[in-house]
C-alpha cells in the first residue's frame, strides 16, 4: 500500500513502475487464463518463463503452497490414485521402439536453426515441468529431460483434424495431466515465441509414468534435501549441476592420464590389513575367513606400487577409500581418491604434471559452464577462480616458513628429544598443544597456524619434515640441515587438494620408517609392519613418483560447494545411514574431524 496515493496491488511483484495521475484509485488486475502450475509446486497466473532454466529461489516470487503433513500427503496420493483408476489411466506401458524417438537435447540441437514449422514427425519423452491452460481447447506443456526443456503445444482442433479425438478425450487428458508426470509426445518441430525449438503435438500425449505424489514447492532444509535426494535433484537445479560437473572432472582426470599412457587398474578394497596412510580403518569379516578380521582399504597406494614392481610403469586408480574417522564439511569416512604412480618421475615432474592437470581442468570446466549447450551447462555454479588457470603455482618451503613465523629455529627433528623441545617451543609461543602430541601432529599444528592461512591461491607446500611422510624418500635440506621428504602438498583456498611424493624404494629405509611410524600411530589405528610389502621391495622398485588427490574436495573447489555432501550422489555417511528414516525438518551439527598425520 502506497501511503501517499493509497494505491494497492494484489500482486505487487509483477509491476516495476506505475505512473500515478490521481491522488487515489482502486485498481484490480486479473487473468482470464487458468492458473499455470509447474513441477516445483507453485501456482501463478503467469506461466513459468519459456525455455529458461528455473533457478533455485525463483519460485519465491510465486504464490507458495502450504507445507503438507505426512497424513495429508498420503491422503492426496490416495485421491490421485482413485482418480487415475476411474479413468483407466493408472498404467505404466512398455515403450514402443520407433525410429523417430529423440532426446530433448538431441531435438533442441537438431532444430535450433529451424526457420519455420517442419513436416517431420518426432517423438520426445520427458517429465512435465509446467502447464499453461489457455481456455479449454489449448494447453502448453513445458517438458524436461536430463536438464533440458522443450515446449509442447497441444491444441484440440489440430488433434481433432489429425486423429479425430473427441472433446471428452481432450478434456480428460487436460484434467489428469499434472507437473511430475512422465509423458511421450509425438509431433512436428516448430518454434516457440522466443524462437526456440518446440513441438506441435499431432496426437494426444501418452502418460507413460504418472506422478502420484505431488512434487514439493521448494526444499531448503539441508537434511530434508539429502534424505530425499531424488526430489532435491528435481527441485534444486544446482544440486544436479554439481553432480554433472563432478562427472566431467573425473572424465577429464582420467583422460589426462590415459593420454600420458597410464594404465587404469582396480585394486582390492577388502584385505587383511589396511595400509598406505595413517588412519583408523573399517573392520569387517567374511564368511570365508570366520576367525580373521579384515579391513577396508584406507588408500590404494601399496597395491599400486606393487604393480609398478610388477613392471607396469604407469598406473592409476580412481575409486573409493574408507577411513573410520569423524566427518565434517570437507571429510567423509567414504571418499573418492585418484592416485597415480609413474616410474622415473621426479619431484619436479610431479609438480609440473599437477599444474598442467589443474590448470587444464579449470579451463575445461569454465568452458563447460559457459557453454550454450544446456545439457552440460551448470547454470548456478560460481565463476571458477582464474588463479587456477595460471601456472606456475606459488611454493612455500615448510621449515623456513615456520621458522620465519616463530622468529627462531626449530630443534633437530631427528633427535630423541625432538618432541619434548617442540612442545616447549609451542608453550613458549602460547600455542595449544594437540591431543596425543606426537612429532607429526605438533608439526602439523605449526603448518595449520603459519603456512596454510597463506595458501588461498594455489600453493605447493614443499620439503616437509621427513617424519610427516613415512612412505616418501627423504634427504638433508642444505638450507635448514634438517631431514625433509621429497614431498609437496597442493593447497587451494586453504584446503589440501593433492599430495605428491618421490616414493621410498629402499627396503632398508622403508623398514626404518615403518618402525618409526608405529611409534606415532594410535593403537586404535592398527599399527603394523607391512612385511609383505617390504619383501616385495627386495625385487627392486624403480625411482617412482606417486600422486594422490581427493576427488570430492576437488569437486567442491570447482563447483563452489561448501559441504562435501553436496558433491556426493547421496550425501555423507550420516545421510546415507539415515536414508531409511523419515525426513526431519531440522538441521544437524557435524562433529569436527581430527586432522590426520602424514600419509596420503
Amino acid at each position: 500500500m502506497n501511503k501517499t496515493t493509497g494505491l494497492r496491488f494484489l500482486r505487487p511483484y509483477l509491476y516495476q513502475e506505475v505512473v500515478i495521475t490521481r491522488q487515489s484509485a482502486y485498481v484490480r488486475f486479473y487473468c482470464v487464463a487458468a492458473p499455470a502450475t509447474n513441477a516445483l509446486g507453485y501456482e501463478s497466473s503467469i506461466a513459468a518463463p519459456k525455455n529458461k532454466q528455473l533457478r533455485d529461489g525463483e519460485m519465491s516470487k510465486q504464490k507458495k503452497l502450504p507445507r503438507l503433513k505426512e497424513q495429508e500427503k498420503t491422503a492426496r496420493i490416495r485421491e490421485r490414485i482413485e482418480k487415475l483408476k476411474k479413468h483407466n489411466e493408472l498404467e505404466y506401458p512398455r515403450l514402443e521402439n520407433t525410429e523417430d524417438v529423440m532426446t530433448v537435447a538431441d531435438f533442441n540441437e537438431a532444430f535450433k536453426d529451424l526457420i519455420t514449422k517442419s513436416s517431420d514427425v518426432k517423438t520426445v519423452r520427458g517429465r512435465v515441468f509446467s502447464l499453461r491452460h489457455v481456455g479449454r481447447k489449448l494447453i502448453f506443456i513445458s517438458m524436461m529431460q536430463d536438464g533440458q526443456r522443450v515446449d509442447v503445444k497441444c491444441e484440440f482442433q489440430h488433434l481433432a483434424d489429425t486423429t479425430q479425438i473427441l472433446d471428452s478425450d481432450f478434456s480428460r487428458f487436460t484434467s489428469l495431466i499434472r507437473p511430475g508426470d512422465i509423458i511421450s509426445v509425438s509431433g512436428t518441430p516448430s518454434l516457440s515465441r522466443n524462437g526456440d525449438p518446440a513441438i506441435v503435438a499431432n496426437k494426444l500425449p501418452i502418460t507413460i509414468s504418472p506422478g502420484l505424489a505431488q512434487l514439493p514447492l521448494e526444499m531448503d532444509d539441508r537434511e530434508t534435501r539429502i534424505r530425499n535426494r531424488h526430489l532435491d535433484l528435481l527441485v534444486n537445479r544446482s544440486a544436479a549441476d554439481k553432480l554433472r560437473v563432478r562427472s566431467h572432472i573425473i572424465q577429464y582426470m582420467r583422460g589426462y592420464l590415459l593420454k600420458d599412457k597410464f594404465l587404469e587398474v582396480q585394486t582390492p578394497i577388502i584385505a587383511d590389513k589396511a595400509s598406505g596412510a595413517i588412519a583408523r580403518p573399517f573392520a569387517t569379516t567374511a564368511t570365508e575367513f570366520p576367525d580373521k578380521q579384515l579391513a577396508l582399504r584406507i588408500a590404494p597406494e601399496i597395491w599400486l606400487k606393487r604393480l609398478i614392481l610388477g613392471g607396469i610403469d604407469r598406473v592409476f586408480e580412481i575409486g573409493p577409500a574408507f577411513r573410520n574417522e569423524g566427518l565434517d564439511a570437507t571429510h567423509n569416512p567414504e571418499f573418492t581418491t585418484c592416485e597415480f604412480y609413474k616410474s622415473y618421475a621426479s619431484f619436479e615432474d610431479l609438480i609440473l604434471m599437477t599444474e598442467e592437470l589443474i590448470c587444464g581442468m579449470a579451463k575445461h570446466i569454465t568452458s563447460m559452464i559457459e557453454s550454450k549447450d544446456n545439457a552440460i551447462r551448470a547454470v548456478q555454479l560460481p565463476v571458477i577462480d582464474v588463479a587456477l588457470s595460471i601456472a606456475p603455482f606459488k611454493r612455500i618451503s615448510f621449515i623456513p616458513a615456520v621458522e620465519a613465523a616463530l622468529g627462531e629455529s626449530l630443534p633437530d627433528l631427528n633427535a630423541q628429544d625432538a618432541e619434548t623441545k617442540l612442545i616447549a617451543l609451542l608453550d613458549k609461543n602460547s600455542i595449544t598443544v594437540p591431543a596425543s602430541p606426537t612429532l607429526p601432529r605438533l608439526l602439523d599444528r605449526l603448518s595449520t597456524l603459519f603456512i596454510e592461512p597463506y595458501c588461498s591461491a594455489p600453493t605447493f607446500i614443499t620439503n616437509h619434515p621427513a617424519c610427516m611422510a613415512p612412505l616418501s624418500k627423504s634427504f638433508i635440506d642444505p638450507m635448514t640441515n634438517q631431514a625433509v621428504s621429497a614431498r609437496a602438498e597442493l593447497f587451494i583456498h586453504h584446503k589440501e587438494v593433492a599430495n605428491m611424493y618421490e616414493e621410498e624404494n629402499s627396503p632398508f629405509e622403508q623398514r626404518r620408517k615403518f618402525e618409526e611410524q608405529t611409534k606415532w600411530k594410535d593403537a586404535e589405528n592398527g599399527a603394523h609392519m607391512d612385511e609383505s610389502y617390504l619383501r616385495a621391495l627386495e625385487y627392486g622398485l624403480p625411482p617412482t613418483g606417486g600422486w594422490g588427490c581427493g576427488v570430492d574436495r576437488l569437486c567442491m573447489l570447482l563447483t563452489g560447494a561448501t559441504r562435501i555432501s553436496d558433491v556426493l550422489s547421496f550425501g555423507s555417511l550420516r545421510n546415507v545411514v539415515g536414508l531409511g528414516n523419515e525426513a526431519k525438518d531440522r538441521d544437524t551439527e557435524e562433529k569436527p574431524k581430527p586432522k590426520r598425520e602424514g600419509g596420503k
